[in-house]
Formats: C-alpha cells, structure tokens, sequence
C-alpha cells in the first residue's frame, strides 16, 4: 500500500480524531489549526505541524499543500475559511480535496467552489445509529448512497442450517450477503454450500428497504 501524505486543516473533535487514525495506519499527516495549543496536543500524531489562520488566502497559498496527496477540510462552524480553503486548493491544482459540512447548503457551496468529496460526520453518524436502533439484529450499518446500505447483523433464525445455496437469498430478498462472521473470522466470500451457524454474522448489501425486510 502507497504511503500517503495526508493534509488536515482544523484539528478539533473531528480533524483529532482523523488525524490519530490516519497516522495509525501509517501514513504521514500535515495537521494545520488556528489554535497552537490544539497542534501542540496532537504533535505525536503529526509528520509537520502548522499553526495558521485560514481565512486568509495569503496564508493558504504559502503553505504549498498542492503538494500533498489529499486535503481534508476539517474545519469547524468557520464558513468563510472553509470555502476560500476549498476555492484556493482547488487553484493550485490540490489532487484531492474532501470537505466536512454541517448543511445540504454548505455541502452545495463547497462543491461549487472545488471540493472532490463532502462528507456528514454528525449527519452520518445519526443515520448509522438511527438505523441500528430501529432495526431487528441489526449491529453496524454503513450508508453507501442514499438507497444502498452495508449491514452488519445477526443470522435471522430461518437461515440457520440452511447453504446460501438453499436459502437464495439474493432471488427472496434483493440483497447479497458478501461476508459471513463467525467467532474471530470473516469469511469472505461465503462458502455457499456450507451451513449457516446460530452465531453467525451476516454482512449484507443491498437497499436499505430490502435489508429491512431480510433482517425483520
């Protein structure tokens, strides 16, 4: 796997967090923040570390962060800096600019201006949990687009002992099961002559309304 030099602009509960993780799995990471003290605490995480406002163009474009691979704009309620931070990346020709938005229209805005990719983390996460806890087995879900889910649940009781070969599951319900859990191990693909077992964990793609009716 390529490593990766990964710039994060706004190291606060989001951009903290993604910065840890990007750096676990070993890549490098630029973190960028207004706030010294918010660079200073994440120092282990980071291969450089900037302290800079930007809401100002000037400061952006200095930093040469076209240079990176990709740059996410984890920048939090400050409106102005992310859009001028989107618009200027995407001038100096930035490979890959993601976004975090709080709002569909915030979402349009920083589009229209250069970002490659928009992501939700609050609207995500309630969707994620939403669907957790109003659905029967279900234990992790993962919305794909706006009608394909990814799930993680448990076996419904009319699987087991039955092959995926008998249950046809992708005929009766519209949807594919593309791993199977069991104990430590994910079992990818499914063998599907072999019997489902009562502790067995599915993981399930398909529409979100299909996945409902397979997991009721």
């Amino acid at each position: 796997m390529k490593r990766k030099t990964i710039g994060i602009i706004g190291l606060g509960r989001f951009g903290g967090t993604l910065a840890k993780q990007v750096a676990a799995l070993g890549h490098e990471v630029v973190g960028i923040d207004i706030e010294e003290t918010l660079v200073q605490k994440l120092a282990p995480y980071l291969t450089h570390s900037i302290v800079g406002d930007f809401s100002d163009e000037d400061t952006i474009r200095q930093l040469n962060l076209q240079e990176l691979d990709v740059v996410v704009i984890a920048i939090g309620d400050n409106l102005k800096a992310k859009l001028l931070s989107a618009m200027v990346l995407k001038e100096l020709h930035t490979p890959y600019i993601v976004a975090k938005a709080s709002t569909t229209m915030e979402s349009k805005l920083l589009e229209r201006v250069g970002a490659d990719l928009i992501i939700f983390p609050e609207m995500d996460m309630a969707e994620r949990v939403a669907q957790m806890l109003t659905r029967e087995n279900i234990v992790d879900y993962f919305q794909l687009s706006q009608d394909i889910g990814l799930v993680e649940m448990g076996i419904p009781q009319f699987m087991v002992g039955h092959t995926l070969v008998e249950l046809d599951i992708r005929k009766h319900y519209n949807v594919n099961i593309v791993a199977v859990k069991r104990d430590k191990n994910v079992i990818a693909p499914p063998n599907p002559n072999n019997p489902l077992q009562d502790d067995d964990m599915l993981i399930v793609i398909g529409r979100n309304e299909d996945i409902t009716k397979l997991s009721q």
